[in-house]
């Protein structure tokens, strides 16, 4: 059968074109393979090519022009079932070059045809990363001083698993866009193509000057490379089910523990020093909960905030964590962002932080502006220099938070904070974050951050809870 729906030809494309020849190998190499129209993906983006995934009864996605590859890798993550097409021209393949590299380092199973006709076809001719030496071109009238990329020579050294090129006029093309197809990982088929409208009038390639081209430029026609790596989208899935499994397994999911103790058991180790946030407490929180930790740079307070997030996971729930600071990094503000909810997360943004921690005048200047706003439902606490010269509709709790934090320890006073916000909004048991601390850090910084965490606590009784 053929893959082209009929009823929409003919093709949008100049007559002549050599896009017309490109839809044709397409359709005989998938006819060959007899692949189920509904597990293909025809993925373009701007460009006369562009137009080419209408024309098949598969599925389709149209994007933006250079972007091609990040639709088709993100398709290809989401179902590695599928096979996935990127079809783009030269013009693509220049805008968006770093998504060409990443596709080939990282060897994901998708298929890249570019159309390669050296020029902008579709907005005038205009002169191209491929378009060869002394080229004449809208833009270079008097010849093309810039060398033309080696699309197969650029990506060779990544080895992924197949590189080729072809011409429109190729016995061949067929065979190796089926072979393409087919290739266990990325796969990239350039094929060299005529634009009758504008760069075939201004340069004498044609089908019988397109071999002399080839050579002149020492990129030669065949296949490049067929590579061994492993597929990333699947390699990505074996490397993390094991701990997905045993996510499921913690949640209850029917007789999933078992399946997911021999998953673990039998799997390689993962590289690095991962760590399981394994539950060890139970967290009475009902409801979501964001939380805005700021102070400065060099008062580990992002360090804290994956200390919350974790002794969160480690109580069942879900956490999200979100950091901002200045580009200098170790000087000016610092600031986290953290969700927590018994539900998944599936927006991360803070319009409104429920619970704010204030430690220092850079943080106090970085949410000023949006503190004048909060209601009486946000709980700021802040240190009592602080409290004094926020200007808020919140409710604010002034603490002793460091002049606790000195008796503890220099870098404690996050972790005062966070005892704070423990005790007083009862977001998960301190023995979670303690847990988490010492899975996640040094044993002495480990300890200094519980011995905050726990004289903050102590803070809450003396003052009472300040949400009464």
């Amino acid at each position: 059968m053929s893959y082209i729906n009929e009823e929409l030809l003919p093709f949008g494309f100049c007559p002549g074109c050599g896009h017309i020849k490109i839809a044709g190998y397409i359709d005989e190499a998938l006819t060959r393979l007899e692949l189920p129209p509904e597990k293909v993906v025809v993925v373009t983006d701007i460009g006369c090519i562009g137009i080419i995934d209408k024309y098949y009864k598969t599925n389709a996605f149209h994007g933006l022009h250079g972007r091609v590859l990040t639709y088709a890798s993100g398709i290809k993550l989401a179902d590695p079932e599928l096979t996935v097409i990127a079809v783009m021209g030269d013009g693509g393949a220049g805008i968006g070059g770093a998504h060409l590299l990443s596709a080939a380092r990282r060897n994901i199973g998708v298929t890249l045809i570019v159309a390669n006709n050296f020029n902008y076809g579709m907005t005038g001719g205009q002169h191209s990363c491929t378009t060869p030496f002394d080229a004449v071109t809208a833009t270079t009238p008097l010849g093309n001083l810039e060398a033309p990329l080696d699309l197969l020579g650029t990506l060779l050294p990544s080895k992924p698993a197949f590189l080729a090129r072809t011409t429109v006029f190729s016995e061949d093309a067929t065979d190796l866009l089926t072979e393409a197809l087919t290739a266990p990982g990325f796969a990239l088929v350039d094929i060299w193509d005529i634009c009758v409208a504008y760069f075939a009038g201004r340069n004498p390639l044609t089908r019988n000057t397109v071999d002399e081209w080839m050579e002149r430029m020492d990129m030669h026609p065949g296949v490049l490379c067929r590579g061994s790596r492993p597929e990333f989208s699947r390699a990505l899935r074996d490397l993390h089910e094991p701990l997905c499994l045993a996510k499921e397994a913690a949640e209850g999911d029917g007789g999933g523990a078992r399946e997911a103790s021999e998953a673990t058991s039998e799997s390689a180790t993962p590289p690095g020093d991962r760590v399981a946030l394994e539950q060890v407490a139970t967290s009475s929180l009902s409801a979501r909960t964001s939380v805005l930790i700021a102070g400065s740079a060099g008062q580990k307070i992002r360090s804290v905030a994956t200390l919350l997030g974790a002794g969160a996971i480690m109580s069942g729930l879900a956490a999200t964590q979100k950091d901002d600071y200045p580009i200098t990094v170790r000087t000016g503000h610092s600031q986290s962002e953290v969700i927590l909810s018994p539900d998944r997360i599936h927006y991360t943004g803070i319009e409104t932080p429920d619970v704010v921690l204030l430690l220092s005048d850079d943080g106090l200047a970085q949410v000023a502006k949006a503190a004048y706003s909060w209601s009486p439902g946000t709980r700021v606490y802040a240190d009592e220099a602080l409290a004094e010269r926020l200007d808020t509709g919140a409710r604010v709790v002034a603490l002793p938070l460091e002049e606790t934090a000195k008796k503890v320890g220099r870098l404690s006073l996050g972790a005062v904070g966070l005892g704070v916000l423990l005790a007083a909004e009862s977001l998960f048991p301190a023995e979670a974050f303690e847990a988490a601390a010492r899975l996640l850090q040094k044993d002495k910084v480990a300890e200094i951050n519980i011995a905050g965490l726990r004289a903050g606590m102590e803070l809450i009784p003396a003052q009472g809870d300040p949400r009464t």
